[in-house]
């Protein structure tokens, strides 16, 4: 009965840090839809698929920026099959500094791996359903 409640704490403890987690990096994520995003985006100037989802989604708040990360992130990390489509500057993407890329790449990692790590201790504590 004791291995059961020190393993019910960890648990709740795992909960309570993922929550945490998730919550600061969706603050990172913030902060990067409004000040790093339209940096990148302005290095990113001959690439289709950036500026079509800039000229679609420039005035929708923070859907819209979240679309337009995405598509960022979309010439950053399939930079080859987009160059296939013309849709990115292959020059402006290799111009995209080692330390923007990890401002939009890792935050939504980690709150993603925060968050099923959340439910998944949430599900083994028996409290999701």
């Amino acid at each position: 009965m004791s291995w059961l409640t020190m393993n019910d704490g960890l648990l709740g403890g795992v909960v309570i840090v993922s929550g945490v987690i998730s919550v600061v990096s969706f603050c990172v994520d913030v902060y990067v839809k409004y000040f790093i995003l339209p940096e990148i985006e302005e290095r990113l100037k001959n690439c289709r698929i950036v500026i079509d989802a800039k000229r679609c989604w420039d005035n929708s708040g923070f859907v819209g920026r979240r679309y337009r990360l995405v598509a960022v992130s979309l010439a950053l990390t399939s930079t080859e099959l987009l160059r296939q489509q013309d849709m990115v500057d292959i020059n402006e993407v290799k111009s995209i500094s080692a330390h923007q890329r990890r401002w939009i790449c890792i935050p939504e990692r980690v709150a993603l791996t925060a968050f099923f790590a959340g439910i998944t201790a949430l599900a083994l504590l028996g409290k999701l359903w």
